[in-house]
Protein backbone atom coordinates (compact mmCIF):
# COMPACT_ATOMS: atom_id res chain seq x y z
CA UNK A 1 0.00 0.00 0.00
CA UNK A 2 3.00 2.33 0.38
CA UNK A 3 3.11 3.25 -3.31
CA UNK A 4 -0.57 4.16 -3.26
CA UNK A 5 -0.12 6.37 -0.20
CA UNK A 6 2.79 8.17 -1.82
CA UNK A 7 0.78 8.61 -5.02
CA UNK A 8 -2.08 10.21 -3.08
CA UNK A 9 0.35 12.70 -1.56
CA UNK A 10 1.79 13.50 -4.96
CA UNK A 11 -1.67 14.07 -6.46
CA UNK A 12 -2.52 16.37 -3.56
CA UNK A 13 0.75 18.23 -4.19
CA UNK A 14 1.95 17.88 -0.59
CA UNK A 15 5.17 19.75 0.17
CA UNK A 16 7.33 20.46 3.24
CA UNK A 17 5.67 22.93 5.56
CA UNK A 18 2.14 22.23 4.28
CA UNK A 19 -1.01 21.88 6.38
CA UNK A 20 -2.75 18.65 5.30
CA UNK A 21 -6.22 17.29 6.10
CA UNK A 22 -6.73 13.51 5.91
CA UNK A 23 -10.43 12.57 5.79
CA UNK A 24 -11.20 8.99 6.81
CA UNK A 25 -7.64 8.35 7.94
CA UNK A 26 -8.52 5.05 9.64
CA UNK A 27 -5.40 3.69 11.30
CA UNK A 28 -3.36 6.71 10.23
CA UNK A 29 -2.74 6.60 6.49
CA UNK A 30 -1.96 8.47 4.40
CA UNK A 31 -1.72 10.92 7.32
CA UNK A 32 1.57 9.50 8.65
CA UNK A 33 3.08 9.43 5.17
CA UNK A 34 2.04 13.08 4.73
CA UNK A 35 3.45 13.98 8.14
CA UNK A 36 6.87 12.75 7.09
CA UNK A 37 6.56 14.71 3.85
CA UNK A 38 5.55 18.05 5.41
CA UNK A 39 8.23 17.79 8.10
CA UNK A 40 8.38 19.54 11.46
CA UNK A 41 7.23 22.85 10.00
CA UNK A 42 4.06 21.28 8.63
CA UNK A 43 0.91 19.93 10.26
CA UNK A 44 -1.45 17.03 9.52
CA UNK A 45 -4.97 16.55 10.89
CA UNK A 46 -6.17 12.94 10.61
CA UNK A 47 -9.93 12.48 10.96
CA UNK A 48 -12.10 9.39 11.12
CA UNK A 49 -15.50 8.38 12.47
CA UNK A 50 -14.03 5.39 14.35
CA UNK A 51 -12.48 6.05 17.76
CA UNK A 52 -10.89 2.57 17.71
CA UNK A 53 -9.15 3.17 14.39
CA UNK A 54 -7.89 6.56 15.53
CA UNK A 55 -6.53 5.01 18.73
CA UNK A 56 -4.54 2.59 16.59
CA UNK A 57 -3.39 5.52 14.47
CA UNK A 58 -2.12 7.32 17.57
CA UNK A 59 -0.18 4.21 18.57
CA UNK A 60 1.38 4.01 15.13
CA UNK A 61 2.27 7.70 15.23
CA UNK A 62 3.89 7.29 18.64
CA UNK A 63 5.92 4.34 17.36
CA UNK A 64 6.87 6.07 14.09
CA UNK A 65 7.94 9.30 15.75
CA UNK A 66 6.15 12.18 13.99
CA UNK A 67 4.73 14.75 16.41
CA UNK A 68 3.03 16.92 13.82
CA UNK A 69 -0.14 14.78 13.52
CA UNK A 70 -3.41 15.51 15.29
CA UNK A 71 -6.15 12.85 15.42
CA UNK A 72 -9.78 13.99 15.43
CA UNK A 73 -12.93 11.86 15.61
CA UNK A 74 -15.56 13.11 13.16
CA UNK A 75 -17.40 12.15 10.00
CA UNK A 76 -16.55 14.20 6.93
CA UNK A 77 -19.82 16.12 6.86
CA UNK A 78 -19.36 17.35 10.45
CA UNK A 79 -15.82 18.68 10.12
CA UNK A 80 -15.49 22.33 11.07
CA UNK A 81 -12.35 24.30 10.22
CA UNK A 82 -11.70 27.87 9.19
CA UNK A 83 -11.77 28.67 5.49
CA UNK A 84 -8.46 28.22 3.67
CA UNK A 85 -6.83 26.58 6.70
CA UNK A 86 -5.23 23.70 4.74
CA UNK A 87 -2.83 23.46 1.80
CA UNK A 88 -3.95 19.97 0.75
CA UNK A 89 -6.53 17.28 1.53
CA UNK A 90 -6.44 13.53 1.03
CA UNK A 91 -9.00 10.78 1.54
CA UNK A 92 -7.95 7.17 1.03
CA UNK A 93 -11.11 5.07 0.75
CA UNK A 94 -12.80 7.47 3.17
CA UNK A 95 -15.14 9.95 1.54
CA UNK A 96 -16.60 7.20 -0.68
CA UNK A 97 -18.40 5.90 2.44
CA UNK A 98 -20.17 9.21 3.07
CA UNK A 99 -23.98 9.12 2.50
CA UNK A 100 -23.68 12.36 0.50
CA UNK A 101 -20.09 12.38 -0.67
CA UNK A 102 -20.48 15.40 -2.97
CA UNK A 103 -21.72 17.55 -0.06
CA UNK A 104 -18.79 16.35 2.05
CA UNK A 105 -16.36 17.15 -0.77
CA UNK A 106 -17.79 20.66 -1.05
CA UNK A 107 -17.34 21.15 2.69
CA UNK A 108 -13.72 19.99 2.55
CA UNK A 109 -13.09 22.26 -0.43
CA UNK A 110 -13.97 25.23 1.76
CA UNK A 111 -11.17 24.32 4.16
CA UNK A 112 -8.57 24.54 1.38
CA UNK A 113 -6.75 27.64 0.27
CA UNK A 114 -7.48 28.68 -3.33
CA UNK A 115 -5.46 26.57 -5.73
CA UNK A 116 -4.89 23.76 -3.22
CA UNK A 117 -5.50 20.17 -4.26
CA UNK A 118 -7.63 17.36 -2.89
CA UNK A 119 -6.78 13.74 -3.76
CA UNK A 120 -9.10 10.81 -3.14
CA UNK A 121 -9.08 7.11 -3.89
CA UNK A 122 -11.60 4.35 -4.43
CA UNK A 123 -11.56 0.71 -5.41
CA UNK A 124 -12.23 -0.41 -8.99
CA UNK A 125 -15.03 -2.63 -10.21
CA UNK A 126 -15.77 -5.73 -8.09
CA UNK A 127 -14.12 -8.10 -10.57
CA UNK A 128 -10.97 -5.94 -10.33
CA UNK A 129 -10.85 -6.14 -6.52
CA UNK A 130 -10.86 -9.80 -5.41
CA UNK A 131 -9.62 -8.69 -2.00
CA UNK A 132 -13.20 -7.66 -1.19
CA UNK A 133 -15.40 -9.13 -3.91
CA UNK A 134 -14.60 -12.76 -3.04
CA UNK A 135 -15.53 -12.58 0.67
CA UNK A 136 -18.48 -10.27 -0.04
CA UNK A 137 -19.89 -12.56 -2.70
CA UNK A 138 -19.41 -15.58 -0.45
CA UNK A 139 -21.16 -13.88 2.45
CA UNK A 140 -24.11 -12.85 0.31
CA UNK A 141 -24.46 -16.38 -1.07
CA UNK A 142 -24.16 -18.07 2.33
CA UNK A 143 -26.51 -15.65 4.08
CA UNK A 144 -28.86 -15.25 1.14
CA UNK A 145 -28.42 -11.47 1.20
CA UNK A 146 -29.01 -9.39 -1.97
CA UNK A 147 -26.19 -7.18 -3.24
CA UNK A 148 -26.33 -3.48 -2.33
CA UNK A 149 -28.10 -1.15 -4.72
CA UNK A 150 -25.96 0.74 -7.22
CA UNK A 151 -24.68 3.98 -5.72
CA UNK A 152 -24.91 2.77 -2.12
CA UNK A 153 -22.03 4.32 -0.13
CA UNK A 154 -19.31 1.77 0.40
CA UNK A 155 -16.34 -0.02 -1.07
CA UNK A 156 -17.69 -0.16 -4.63
CA UNK A 157 -19.66 3.09 -4.68
CA UNK A 158 -17.18 4.88 -7.00
CA UNK A 159 -15.60 2.12 -9.11
CA UNK A 160 -14.83 4.07 -12.31
CA UNK A 161 -12.75 7.10 -13.25
CA UNK A 162 -15.95 8.95 -14.11
CA UNK A 163 -17.67 8.27 -10.79
CA UNK A 164 -14.66 9.13 -8.63
CA UNK A 165 -13.94 12.25 -10.68
CA UNK A 166 -17.61 13.19 -10.60
CA UNK A 167 -17.53 13.14 -6.81
CA UNK A 168 -14.91 15.89 -6.81
CA UNK A 169 -16.66 17.91 -9.51
CA UNK A 170 -19.94 17.56 -7.63
CA UNK A 171 -18.19 19.16 -4.68
CA UNK A 172 -17.38 22.22 -6.78
CA UNK A 173 -13.72 21.50 -7.48
CA UNK A 174 -11.97 21.57 -10.83
CA UNK A 175 -10.85 18.06 -11.65
CA UNK A 176 -7.26 17.49 -12.67
CA UNK A 177 -6.06 14.43 -14.60
CA UNK A 178 -6.80 11.19 -12.82
CA UNK A 179 -4.44 8.25 -12.51
CA UNK A 180 -4.86 4.57 -11.91
CA UNK A 181 -2.57 2.26 -10.01
CA UNK A 182 -2.58 -1.29 -8.69
CA UNK A 183 -2.30 -2.33 -5.08
CA UNK A 184 -0.94 -5.73 -4.03
CA UNK A 185 -2.44 -7.41 -0.96
CA UNK A 186 -1.18 -10.55 0.72
CA UNK A 187 -2.41 -13.07 3.31
CA UNK A 188 -5.69 -11.28 3.82
CA UNK A 189 -8.64 -13.66 3.61
CA UNK A 190 -7.62 -16.20 6.22
CA UNK A 191 -6.93 -13.53 8.82
CA UNK A 192 -10.02 -11.48 7.99
CA UNK A 193 -12.54 -14.34 7.83
CA UNK A 194 -13.13 -14.60 11.61
CA UNK A 195 -13.94 -10.86 12.01
CA UNK A 196 -16.30 -11.10 9.03
CA UNK A 197 -18.17 -14.02 10.57
CA UNK A 198 -18.13 -12.33 13.96
CA UNK A 199 -19.81 -9.23 12.61
CA UNK A 200 -22.43 -11.35 10.88
CA UNK A 201 -23.42 -13.43 13.88
CA UNK A 202 -25.59 -10.85 15.69
CA UNK A 203 -27.81 -10.60 12.62
CA UNK A 204 -28.93 -14.24 12.80
CA UNK A 205 -26.60 -16.38 14.86
CA UNK A 206 -28.24 -19.71 14.10
CA UNK A 207 -28.52 -19.07 10.38
CA UNK A 208 -24.91 -17.98 10.15
CA UNK A 209 -23.71 -21.08 12.00
CA UNK A 210 -25.77 -23.31 9.75
CA UNK A 211 -24.40 -21.64 6.64
CA UNK A 212 -20.78 -22.09 7.66
CA UNK A 213 -19.68 -19.03 9.61
CA UNK A 214 -17.43 -21.30 11.66
CA UNK A 215 -15.44 -21.81 8.46
CA UNK A 216 -15.04 -18.10 7.83
CA UNK A 217 -18.22 -18.03 5.72
CA UNK A 218 -16.35 -20.03 3.13
CA UNK A 219 -14.12 -17.06 2.32
CA UNK A 220 -10.92 -19.00 2.84
CA UNK A 221 -12.08 -21.80 0.57
CA UNK A 222 -13.32 -19.38 -2.09
CA UNK A 223 -10.09 -17.44 -2.04
CA UNK A 224 -7.88 -20.48 -2.28
CA UNK A 225 -9.93 -22.04 -5.04
CA UNK A 226 -9.37 -18.83 -7.01
CA UNK A 227 -5.63 -18.89 -6.39
CA UNK A 228 -4.82 -22.48 -7.14
CA UNK A 229 -5.19 -23.86 -3.61
CA UNK A 230 -2.28 -25.03 -1.51
CA UNK A 231 -0.97 -23.71 1.76
CA UNK A 232 0.80 -20.60 0.50
CA UNK A 233 -0.46 -17.17 1.64
CA UNK A 234 -3.18 -15.67 -0.50
CA UNK A 235 -2.05 -12.90 -2.81
CA UNK A 236 -4.33 -10.73 -4.94
CA UNK A 237 -3.76 -7.77 -7.21
CA UNK A 238 -6.46 -5.10 -6.89
CA UNK A 239 -7.23 -1.96 -8.89
CA UNK A 240 -7.20 1.32 -6.99
CA UNK A 241 -8.39 4.55 -8.61
CA UNK A 242 -7.01 7.92 -7.61
CA UNK A 243 -8.28 11.35 -8.63
CA UNK A 244 -7.39 14.90 -7.68
CA UNK A 245 -9.02 18.29 -8.04
CA UNK A 246 -8.13 21.92 -7.53
CA UNK A 247 -10.06 24.01 -5.01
Amino acid sequence: MGAHQRAAGELADVHPGNRVLDVGAGYGEPALTAARKVGPEGRVVATDISAEMLAFGRERAAAAGPTNVEFLQSDASSLDFANASFDAAVSRWGIIFEPDAEVAAARIRGFLRPGARMAISSWGEPDQVPLFSIPMRTMMERLDVPPPRAGTPGIFSRPTRFSIGGLLEGGGSRRSPWSRTRSHSCSILRSSSPPISGRSRPRNDRAVRERGAGRGLGCDHAGRSGCGGGSKPLSFSNVVLLASAVA
